[in-house]
Parts: structure tokens; C-alpha cells; sequence
């Protein structure tokens, strides 16, 4: 079974009404994807659907998490991610796609969502590769390195001067 159909929702026989669907991403999905940011990773995907006859509402949840690095510590971690995402589609000849409507033809009979759930997923990301893993037992933090980052830190605090960095420009003038 090809990704499309993996990822794509009966459009054309669903009844008006409201109709729920999930989904689960893995590796094999996101090797689908050139130059994906996610390698390894695991997402549920729960897709409400509001059908009604020239326009329906998505709500598309994303849950799960991607294999990364620390920023913090360099250990191996499972990095956590969620996000809720609205999306309208309009049945139409036009195609003028826009970041929350999408537009299909009146005889589409799929609702092709792979490439939508993947641009979602990678937009749920964090800019920062940390998250609070204290609580998990046991926890994935490097100790050593950490340990080491907090003695870097001491050591600079205890090395600043009130001396301001700007002083020795003060009297410098330039030629035009």
C-alpha cells in the first residue's frame, strides 16, 4: 500500500456529518520525504472531519515523537511533540491552495493528506532539542556532561568584571 493511500481520506462517498479518523506515522513515513528533519519517530494522528457538501472543517491532532541529540546534555533522546492544527476544504475548479484552505475538485475521490500531516509534524517541532525528562525513570540526561556545563558556568560568573567592554571605544573616532 503506497503512502497516498495510507494517508488520504474517502472525500468523495463520505456523508455529510462529522467523522473521525486516525493515523499513525512512523519511520517508513517519514522515509518517504527527501530531506526529512525526522529519521526515527512515531505519531498518532487523530483527524476530525465536519463534511458538509462545499466546505469542511479538519482538525488534525498530532501526538507522538522523533529520535534526536540533547541540546542540552548529548544523549540519545525521544523528543516529545504535539500540535493541533485547523484546516478548511473547499470544493472547487480553482486551484489557489493557501496555509488553511485546500481546494479539490468535485469529482476527487480522495482527500490525499500525507504530504499535509508531514508539513504539520515538522511544524510541531521544537526549535530546541530539550524537554523536562526529569520525571522519567530512568532519565536520559548525560549526568557527566551536565555536570561539566555547570562547572563552566560557575567558573564564568565568578570571572566577570564590572569592567565595560565599551570603555576603550568611547574615544575612537572615525575618518569619513
Amino acid at each position: 500500500m503506497s503512502i497516498s493511500d495510507r494517508f488520504s481520506l474517502p472525500y468523495q462517498g463520505m456523508k455529510d456529518g462529522l467523522h473521525q479518523y486516525q493515523f499513525e506515522a512512523d519511520d517508513d513515513f517519514f522515509a518517504e520525504f527527501e530531506n526529512s528533519p525526522i529519521k526515527n519517530g512515531f505519531f498518532k494522528i487523530d483527524v476530525n472531519i465536519d463534511k458538509r457538501t462545499n466546505l469542511s472543517e479538519l482538525n488534525i491532532e498530532i501526538d507522538g515523537y522523533y529520535s534526536t541529540i540533547c541540546d542540552r546534555c548529548l544523549a540519545d533522546i525521544k523528543l516529545p511533540v504535539k500540535g493541533s492544527y485547523d484546516l478548511l476544504i473547499k470544493v472547487s475548479d480553482t486551484e489557489t491552495d493557501n496555509d488553511e484552505v485546500i481546494f479539490i475538485k468535485e469529482d476527487e475521490s480522495k482527500l490525499l493528506l500525507a504530504q499535509i500531516f508531514f508539513e504539520y509534524i515538522c511544524l510541531s517541532m521544537p526549535w530546541i532539542n530539550v524537554y523536562e525528562c526529569e520525571n522519567e525513570n530512568p532519565a536520559p540526561c548525560n549526568t557527566e556532561i551536565l555536570k561539566k556545563l555547570n562547572e563552566t558556568s560557575g567558573k564564568m560568573d565568578e570571572s566577570k568584571t564590572d569592567d565595560n567592554i565599551w570603555e576603550g571605544l568611547k574615544g575612537i573616532q572615525l575618518d569619513n
